[in-house]
């Protein structure tokens, strides 16, 4: 197997022209997307992956004196704010590039995910409080270990859960690349991250995560209109994409 910055053309991690870095993102997003739809129907109309979305509807709920909405959304920050903080001790200490540990990142983010697909069932089948807010939880914390993985990669504009924040990144790269060029290599990547090394290639990426967000979106919307039971196997087949292709090229991986 090739080693680190070889030029192997199946090579996620070593080659910078491989189209399945970026796979992995859009996965990811995708994820997101996903889970956001299903909270929202699903989870008294709160965003797991989506924090300012969800801190509206906190503020909406408490000024409204809906305690029930306010506490499932307080729930959600809670969670996502503790899976952040967990991946962060998991990533934030190690090198700037995809290593082993936020491999595991996702394979805990993974693991959650299964988890709170069943839950998903038995609350569809109780409609209990408990199986509620721990669903809340789980899927909040398998977000926020997503947003810190992503985070520590250090891709400018790239962000896979604060869809807002990769909006912005759009128009300012385009903005910048009017000034300067779209085809110039941009200087606060990552070399080891093989991904978005000039403007042209940032802004595809960030409308491709755009995309890919939106359209899981609208899928999980289709999929609650006519097969709702189903809808968590979307953010499960999503997940286990980004793990076969990690598991596939784990020899690639730094510190493995």
């Amino acid at each position: 197997m090739a080693t680190l910055k070889t030029n192997i053309s199946y090579d996620i991690f070593t080659n910078p022209s491989t189209i399945w870095f970026d796979i992995i993102l859009l996965l990811l997003a995708g994820v997101a997307g996903s889970i956001d739809v299903m909270s929202y129907f699903g989870l008294g109309h709160v965003f797991t992956a989506n924090m300012t979305g969800n801190t509206i509807m906190l503020g909406l709920s408490i000024g409204q004196g809906k305690l029930s909405s306010s506490l499932h959304s307080l729930a959600a920050l809670a969670g996502f704010i503790s899976g952040a903080f967990l991946g962060a001790l998991m990533v934030e200490s190690k090198a700037k590039n995809w290593n082993t540990y936020i491999t595991r990142s996702i394979a805990v983010e993974g693991f959650i995910i299964v988890v709170f697909a069943l839950l998903w069932y038995r609350h569809n089948q109780t409609q209990d409080d408990f199986s509620l807010y721990i669903s809340i939880i789980l899927s909040a914390i398998a977000m926020g270990l997503q947003s810190a993985a992503i985070r520590h990669l250090h891709i400018p504009g790239v962000v896979t859960t604060f869809i807002t924040g990769t909006i912005t990144s759009i128009g300012a790269s385009a903005a910048k690349g009017l000034r300067q060029g779209f085809k110039q290599p941009e200087k606060e990547t990552i070399e080891d991250v093989p991904v978005a090394k000039n403007l042209e290639q940032r802004i595809h990426l960030q409308i491709m995560v755009f995309v890919a967000y939106l359209l899981t979106a609208v899928f999980t919307g289709w999929i609650e209109n006519h097969v709702a039971g189903f809808l968590p196997v979307l953010p499960l087949l999503l997940i286990i994409g980004v793990l076969v292709i990690l598991l596939l090229n784990r020899h690639t991986i730094p510190n493995y």
